[in-house]
């Protein structure tokens, strides 16, 4: 019987460790948190500032098994991730777990599952770091007194269902602020002028338009244009200076999370909820097969260093010369310096466990997604150790009359990290550019004084750009450089801007909504500090002045709360909902003479013909509903044109009866549907809204009543799932196949095909789902 129990978060964490402990450790999951705030009450005593912990419902199986577990064990081995995260999760489990007196608790940390990094870590134990877990019990807190006070606030002045957040209320206002300049943004005409040259040698290259007399100059019209190629009608071209420099570029710092997050978005299209998801099935372990069973590959991917390890170091220095020879190895280990605000992870950059591991050799054991995110990893670490990369740029003036046109040119004399690796940029436009510098052309012979035969100018009209759109990844490096939140909060920040409706995605650029700039222009009104990035950045750091134990908890969070408090109740009184959700009036209705609005509601913008003014104190009677219509994503209320909202008030179509029930189409918020009775279902673009007949329209509904039944018929049954004890299922859905044990859904990945997967297998990846919990919309207070 084992006589140690290791508790960590996942099954597969729990796995890859397990065979590196051998026979006297039992390695169990916790699957993620134990315990947490009670969602349907607030949960924190604002006196002295306690936590009402509970165990949720769906935890206490895994909480009793781990009992039963540690009942039979000499000792109790902490194993959870080296943060605040995991830090707190120990905690919580030494608190709830119930001990044998002299049945000790000892805390082990690692930043990559190896067996040399397990040996090290249970050769050197230590105990709860309770300054971290206090750090991370104050940001709980902090979040939930910010959540659960500022959200009810929004339910009575907008509407319920939405929420505010310490970060994520900044991230939105970002993105508003953008959007805003975007929008005020004038494109300003400007205009260049290519030459194209021979050189005495009748070899060709060209130059651009920089100076007239000396001073820098760039026609704005096409008038200021067609006057220089006048003022160069017959006019003479030679070299006037002419300057060499040789240029050493330096190569990136292997990955942070955050440098993660934003170069996965730029170069393999990744959200940053995905890169975090890939990269944990990374470090927790992948089977390799070949006797070498579950490894994990990159070392932990939750941190701010940009450090390497003396090992590290080595075995960079030996694969390079390996697989690219001795002059792209350093004489010295090249050492970065972690630059971002409020570094406060003490781990190694992200990195591969094992340097010499190349991508070639995972082909066969890691999904498409997994393999490309391995090779950019592997690819930005060992980078980071090679050789500078030489450059020879060439830069000459040509003199024609008053004006001065300058050609560049540059060659690589040695690559050195560049035929590994070269870093994105956050814009199309940028990236072209780098890549156009770094393989920029050569420049023909030239000297100074050297007379040049102009054979045509080009010149090209140009506007100017507005600011661009964020992406995640240049969200990500925007928040990272105001110091708001920390490696873990970017992920589930971004996700929950999205998933709360204040930001939509197209493409890689993120939107905001009609709702986004209402509840932006409110919070900023009259909460300035929560939408504040630099009070948010404060806040971060008094959080990590916590984990130092130069502050206080208590005296942060009842210096926070208090004053907050009393804000909300006055702006409670003083804040009536119909100055915030302000009607736009677009025109009168030719057919009513009514006024056609333009509103808020609970599931975004609509138009409303005519409207209904009822006194305090009134009731309405008898009275009918005014029609309205949903404003479609593509337009937006302040965009909304009044031919545009009369077209949408034409709907609801009524197509006749059947069995008792009216057939009508509508036009929702996600385009138009059918409405039969208590059934709907979505036209999408096979049908025209306008021209549907009735039997088109049954014969719509039918299709997809048997494409849903069909989809509901389980493909296999796979047996009980070890954790839940509930029956997993493979089906296949709307985006493919997945498990389910009825409660949880995981889209099954493409190493996996429906046919092949195993108990096993599928209770893993319900079991990573869970752990990651869903995308938790707002819960609402519960009498109690």
């Amino acid at each position: 019987m084992p006589s140690h129990l290791v508790i960590v978060e996942s099954p597969t964490k729990a796995k890859t460790i397990k065979r590196f402990l051998g026979k006297d450790f039992d390695v169990e999951a916790s699957m993620g948190h134990v315990r947490d705030l009670p969602e349907g009450s607030l949960g924190v005593d604002t006196e002295d500032f306690s936590a009402k912990y509970v165990i949720p419902k769906e935890k206490a199986t895994v909480v009793k098994k781990l009992q039963k577990s540690l009942d039979s064990a000499a000792d109790l081995w902490i194993a959870t991730d080296e943060d605040r995260e995991g830090e707190a999760i120990g905690w919580h489990l030494t608190e709830i777990l119930k001990r044998k007196k002299k049945q000790p608790v000892k805390r082990i940390v690692f930043h990559e599952i190896t067996k040399e990094a397990i040996d090290a870590a249970v050769a050197h134990p230590r105990t709860i770091d309770e300054k971290l877990v206090d750090a991370q019990q104050a940001r709980r807190i902090l979040d939930r007194l910010v959540g659960y006070t500022l959200s009810p606030f929004l339910w009575k002045k907008v509407y319920r269902g939405l929420s505010a957040g310490r970060v994520q209320s900044v991230a939105v206002r970002i993105i508003v602020d953008r959007e805003r300049a975007i929008k005020a943004f004038k494109a300003e005409e400007y205009w260049t002028i290519k030459a194209d040259l021979l050189n005495g040698a009748a070899q060709p290259f060209s130059a651009e338009l920089k100076q007239k007399d000396h001073k820098k100059f760039v026609p704005v019209t096409d008038a200021q244009a067609q006057q220089v190629l006048a003022d160069l009608k017959g006019a003479s071209y030679s070299v006037e200076t002419l300057e060499e420099k040789e240029v050493k570029k330096t190569p990136p710092p292997p990955f942070t999370t955050s440098t993660l997050q934003q170069e996965a978005g730029r170069k393999l299209g990744f959200s940053v909820k995905q890169t975090m998801i890939v990269s944990q099935q990374l470090y927790e372990g992948v089977d390799l097969g070949k006797g070498e069973g579950h490894v994990g590959l990159i070392t932990y991917m939750r941190t701010d260093s940009v450090n390497l390890s003396d090992k590290a170091l080595a075995d960079a220095r030996e694969t390079i010369q390996k697989h690219f020879g001795r002059e792209y190895i350093l004489s010295a280990p090249r050492k970065y310096k972690t630059k971002s605000k409020g570094a406060q992870e003490a781990h190694e950059a992200i990195r591969p466990s094992e340097m010499s591991r190349v991508p070639a050799s995972l082909k066969a054991e890691l999904d498409h997604q997994q393999l490309k995110l391995y090779t950019l990893i592997w690819e930005r670490a060992i980078a980071s150790q090679m050789a500078e990369a030489q450059l020879k740029r060439v830069g000459a003036d040509i003199q024609a009359g008053a004006y001065t046109f300058r050609a560049t040119g540059q060659t690589i004399a040695f690559d050195g990290y560049l035929r590994v690796y070269m870093e994105g940029r956050d814009e199309p436009e940028s990236q072209q550019a780098a890549e156009e510098e770094e393989g920029a052309g050569v420049l023909p012979p030239l000297k100074e004084g050297e007379a040049l035969d102009c054979q045509s100018l080009l010149p090209e009209q140009h506007f100017t750009k507005p600011p661009p759109r964020f992406t995640e990844a240049s969200l990500v490096k925007k928040l990272e450089e105001e110091g708001i939140g920390r490696p873990s909060t970017y992920a589930p920040t971004i996700s929950t801007i999205q998933q709360r409706g204040y930001i939509k995605k197209e493409g890689r650029q993120l939107l905001p909504e009609d709702i986004a700039f209402t509840v932006t222009d409110l919070l900023t009104e009259h909460f300035p500090d929560i939408v504040d990035p630099a009070f948010t950045a404060r806040m971060e750091q008094c959080l990590d002045d916590i984990a130092e134990a130069d502050l206080k908890s208590v005296t942060f969070l009842k210096g926070f709360y208090k004053p907050f408090a009393k804000l909300i109740k006055s702006k409670t009184e003083e804040v009536q909902k119909g100055d915030v959700l302000k009607d736009r009036v677009i025109g009168i209705d030719p057919e009513t003479g009514l006024e056609v609005l333009a509103r808020t509601g609970r599931f975004g913008p609509y138009i409303q013909l005519g409207h209904i003014e009822v006194k305090k104190g009134e009731k309405l009677k008898n009275t009918p509903k005014p029609r309205s219509a949903s404003i479609p994503k593509s337009i937006g209320k302040d965009a909304i044109t009044l031919a545009q909202a009369l077209s949408l008030l034409a709907f609801p179509r009524m197509l006749g009866e059947k069995d008792g029930k009216t057939i009508e189409v509508h036009l929702g918020r996600f385009g138009p549907y059918i409405r039969w009775g208590e059934v709907t279902s979505s036209l999408g673009t096979e049908l025209d809204p306008a021209q549907v007949t009735k039997e088109e329209a049954l014969a719509h509904i039918a299709s997809a009543k048997e494409r849903k039944t069909k989809a509901a018929e389980p493909l296999r049954t796979l047996g009980s799932d070890p954790v839940t004890g509930a029956e997993i299922q493979v089906k296949t859905g709307r985006y493919g196949p997945y498990v389910t044990d009825g409660k949880t859904n995981c889209s099954l990945p493409k190493r996996f095909t429906p046919e092949a997967v195993t108990l096993e297998e599928a209770s893993d990846l319900l079991a990573k789902k869970r752990a990651r919990g869903p995308g938790k919309r707002w819960g609402g207070w519960k009498k109690k």
